[in-house]
C-alpha cells in the first residue's frame, strides 16, 4: 500500500506538478514577466491547461525508458531551453521562436557576429558545456529501473499517453469550433500571447506547406480559370525597366507617436510620396522575416496560407520552380537580377532564386567599394551603382531588378550612429533613446540612397518604374498604439517613374504589389498576375481562390496550367557579369592574374590547391607564388570538380564561410604567360 502510495506522488510529482511549473516557467520568459505568466493562468485557465497537458503528454513518454528519471529530465530540459531561446529570440526581434527556426540555424549563425560579442559567444559555450557534462553525469548517476519496462508498465504508461493524447485532441476539436483556440493566425506574436508558447510552438511543428483545399479538383480550378479573362494578345507599347527595391528594416518613423527630430530623416521618401502612387503596405511578418515579405512581393502568394510561421524559401521552394514576377515577366521578354548587399547564402537565395526565375545574382560576394556601417552591415550606398549594372548589359531588353537592402538591420541598442552630420531624436521612449538615434540615422542614410538611385534612374532617360518598399518594422518594441496611421505589419510603398504614368494611391497588401504594379504598366502574364488583377478583393471567394491556386502550383497537380508544371528553374548566373580569367603573368618578380570582375572574394586554385592571394582590383589578383607545373593529366573518363582540374588555373568566388558560389573560365597553364618562360 505504502509503495502504490509513493508511486502516486511520485506520477503527480513528476508528471502534473512538474508540467504546471515548467509551463509558469516558459510562459514567464514568453510573456518577459511572472506576473503577466500568473495572470495568463488565471485569466485563461482553459488554455493553460491545454499547454500544460501537451507538456505532461511529452514528459510521459519517459515512462518507456529503464533510466526514466534522466529521460524525464532530459525533456523538462529541452522545454526550459526552448523558453530561454524564445526569450532570447525576441529580445532581438518581434517574431517568437518557432520550429521553423531549426531550418534557419546556418542563417543565424552567419549573421550572429552583428548580435553577440565575444563575450556573449563565450558564455553561450560555457553553458552548453555545463548543459552537457551535467546530463553525462545525471545519466551514469540515475538508477535504472528494471521493473519499469515490464508488460504491465508498458501498458499502463500507454494508457495514460493515449488518455492525454485523447483529452489533448478533444479540446482542441472543441475549442476551435468557439475560436478559443485558432490553428490559423495571421499575427504569430499575438498567437503566442494569446494561445500560449507551447500550443503554438507544436502547433509549427505539425502545421506545415498548404493544406490540400476540401473541394480541390481539376473541375474546381477549371472554374477558377473560367473566371479570368484571357490576356490581352498585344504587349503593352512600353517596356519599361522596372527596378524593386526592398527595404530592410524600413517605415515612416516619423508615425511613431510624440517623437520627434532635428530635422526631416526621410526627406526623399516623403518628396516621392507626395509626388507619386503611394500607400499602406500589409506585410506578413515584423520585427523579422524578411524572405516571407519578400516571398509574397515575388510570387503574389499569401505566406499566411502556409504552416504557422513557415519560411517557403526554406521549405518548398528549396526544391520546387513557382510562378513569380520574374517568371511572367520573362513571357515577354524581360531579364531578371537580383541584387543584394549580403551573403549569397543567407536563406538560401543563391538556390532558391533559380526556382523564383532569375537570371542573375550579384550578392555582397560580388561586390567592391564596400563600407560598413557600426554594426557591421554593409551600406546600401553600394547598391545604386550595382542595380545600374543590371540596367546597362542589353539596351534592347527590358530588365526587371529586385533590389534588397541591409544597412538598417538591427541590432539597434549599445550600438553608436556613426553619420557626421546626425539627425536628433526627442522624446523617444525611456531606455530606447540609443536605439531610436542609431536607427534614425541608418534609414536617414538609406533615405539618401533612395535620393541617388533615382537621380540615376531618371538620368537614364528610357522610360523606368522604381517600386520602393519596406519589408517589416523594426525591433523597436513598438505596438500598434505606438503608431498614428497604420499598425505594426504595415509599412509603405512608393512607385515611380520617370515617364507620367498616372498617379494611383492605394493601401495594398504584399502579395498585391506586383499585380498591382504590372496592371499599371499593361502587363498581364501569369495566373496568379491575372488572379489578383480581375478578382474583387473585397469577396469572400478571394483569399480562398488564391489559397488554392498556391496548392495547385506549388503542392498540386496544375491543373490551373492543364497538368503541366510550366516553370523550370533557370541557370542563375551569380554576379552581374561573369568572371573572367584572362591570364597568369609576371611582373616585376611578382605574380598576377589578370581578368574581369573580380573581389575580395576571390580565390585562385591550380591543380586542385589553392593559391595564397591577395585581391588588388576588379582586372587584378596578386599571388604570393606560383607552384610548379604539376605532372597530373586529365582523365577523360573522370569528372572533375573546375578548381580540380590538373594542371589548370580557375578563379573562384566564395563566401565567408567558405561555400563555393561560383567559378570563372579554366585556364591551362600553356595558355598563361608562365608558359612562355
Amino acid at each position: 500500500m505504502r509503495e502504490k502510495l509513493l508511486r502516486v506522488r511520485k506520477f503527480f510529482a513528476f508528471y502534473v506538478f512538474l508540467p504546471v511549473i515548467l509551463d509558469i516557467i516558459i510562459e514567464s520568459l514568453n510573456r518577459k514577466s511572472v506576473f503577466s505568466a500568473f495572470s495568463y493562468m488565471i485569466d485563461k485557465p482553459f488554455l493553460f491547461v491545454f499547454n500544460v497537458l501537451i507538456i505532461m503528454l511529452t514528459l510521459s513518454l519517459s515512462m518507456y525508458f529503464k533510466r526514466e528519471i534522466f529521460v524525464l529530465t532530459l525533456l523538462s530540459v529541452v522545454w526550459l531551453l526552448f523558453g530561454v531561446v524564445n526569450f532570447v529570440i525576441l529580445h532581438f526581434r518581434v517574431t517568437p521562436f518557432s520550429a521553423v527556426d531549426f531550418t534557419l540555424i546556418s542563417s543565424a549563425i552567419s549573421v550572429s557576429g552583428h548580435y553577440l560579442t565575444a563575450f556573449n559567444v563565450v558564455m553561450i559555450f560555457f553553458a552548453i558545456a555545463i548543459l552537457v557534462v551535467s546530463m553525462i553525469c545525471l545519466f551514469k548517476k540515475t538508477p535504472c529501473f528494471q521493473k519499469n519496462v515490464t508488460k504491465k508498465a508498458y501498458m499502463l504508461s500507454t494508457l495514460v499517453i493515449f488518455t492525454l493524447a485523447a483529452g489533448i485532441i478533444v479540446m482542441h476539436r472543441s475549442s476551435t469550433s468557439v475560436q478559443a483556440l485558432a490553428e490559423n493566425y495571421t499575427n504569430i506574436s499575438e498567437a503566442y500571447e494569446n494561445y500560449g508558447f507551447v500550443y503554438c510552438f507544436a502547433n509549427s511543428i505539425i502545421d506545415t506547406g498548404i493544406r490540400k483545399p476540401e473541394d480541390y479538383s481539376g473541375e474546381s480550378m477549371a472554374q477558377i480559370k473560367a473566371s479570368l479573362k484571357d490576356k490581352e494578345k498585344d504587349e503593352p507599347e512600353v517596356k519599361p525597366d522596372i527596378v524593386m527595391i526592398q527595404l530592410e528594416s524600413f517605415f515612416d518613423i516619423c508615425d511613431v507617436k510624440k517623437v520627434s527630430f532635428s530635422r526631416d530623416p526621410l526627406p526623399n521618401f516623403h518628396r516621392l510620396q507626395k509626388e507619386y502612387s503611394n500607400g499602406q503596405l500589409t506585410v506578413p511578418t515584423v520585427g523579422a522575416g524578411t524572405v516571407n515579405t519578400e516571398f509574397e512581393v515575388l510570387t503574389g502568394m499569401s505566406q499566411h496560407d502556409f504552416g504557422v510561421s513557415e519560411y517557403p524559401y526554406k521549405t518548398v521552394l528549396k526544391s520546387k520552380a513557382s510562378e513569380s514576377i520574374c517568371n511572367d515577366l520573362a513571357q515577354i521578354g524581360y531579364t531578371s537580377h537580383a541584387v543584394h548587399n549580403n551573403t549569397a547564402t543567407f536563406y538560401g537565395r543563391n538556390k532558391v532564386f533559380s526556382n523564383l526565375g532569375f537570371d542573375t545574382f550579384t550578392s555582397v560576394e560580388y561586390m567592391n567599394n564596400i563600407t560598413l556601417n557600426p554594426n557591421g552591415w554593409a551600406k546600401d550606398d553600394v547598391m545604386v551603382d550595382e542595380i545600374l549594372k543590371t540596367l546597362e548589359d542589353d539596351q534592347k531588353k527590358p530588365d526587371f531588378t529586385f533590389g534588397i537592402t541591409v544597412q538598417s538591420h538591427g541590432k539597434y541598442n549599445d550600438v553608436k550612429p556613426d553619420s557626421k552630420d546626425p539627425v536628433k531624436v526627442y522624446n523617444a521612449p525611456d531606455g530606447k533613446e540609443a536605439s531610436y538615434q542609431y536607427y534614425v540615422n541608418e534609414i536617414n542614410e538609406v533615405d539618401r540612397m533612395i535620393g541617388d538611385l533615382v537621380n540615376a534612374l531618371d538620368k537614364r532617360k528610357k522610360p523606368t518604374v522604381l517600386v520602393l518598399y519596406g519589408d517589416h518594422l523594426p525591433s523597436l518594441d513598438l505596438s500598434d498604439e505606438d503608431l498614428s496611421d497604420g499598425s505594426l505589419y504595415e509599412t509603405q510603398y512608393i512607385i515611380w517613374n520617370n515617364y507620367g504614368m498616372r498617379e494611383k494611391d492605394q493601401d495594398l497588401k504584399a502579395y498585391e504589389l506586383y499585380p498591382e504594379v504590372l496592371d499599371q504598366l499593361g502587363i498581364h502574364e501569369g495566373v496568379i498576375t491575372r488572379y489578383h488583377q480581375q478578382a474583387d478583393r473585397s469577396s469572400d471567394t478571394y483569399k480562398e481562390n488564391l489559397k488554392a491556386l498556391e496548392y495547385d502550383l506549388l503542392y498540386g497537380e496544375n491543373y490551373i496550367y492543364d497538368g503541366e508544371a510550366p516553370f523550370q528553374a533557370t541557370d542563375l548566373q551569380m554576379g552581374t557579369k561573369p568572371l573572367k580569367l584572362a591570364d597568369i603573368y609576371q611582373k616585376d618578380g611578382e605574380y598576377f592574374v589578370r581578368g574581369d570582375n573580380f573581389t575580395p572574394y576571390c580565390k585562385v586554385y591550380f591543380d586542385g590547391k589553392e593559391l595564397e592571394s591577395r585581391w588588388v582590383d576588379e582586372h587584378h589578383l596578386k599571388l604570393k607564388d606560383i607552384p610548379e607545373r604539376s605532372d597530373r593529366k586529365v582523365d577523360q573518363e573522370k569528372s572533375y570538380e573546375p578548381d580540380e582540374i590538373p594542371n589548370s588555373f580557375v578563379v573562384e568566388v566564395q563566401n565567408g564561410d567558405g561555400v563555393k558560389l561560383s567559378y570563372s573560365n579554366n585556364l591551362r597553364w600553356k595558355n598563361t604567360s608562365l608558359a612562355e618562360k
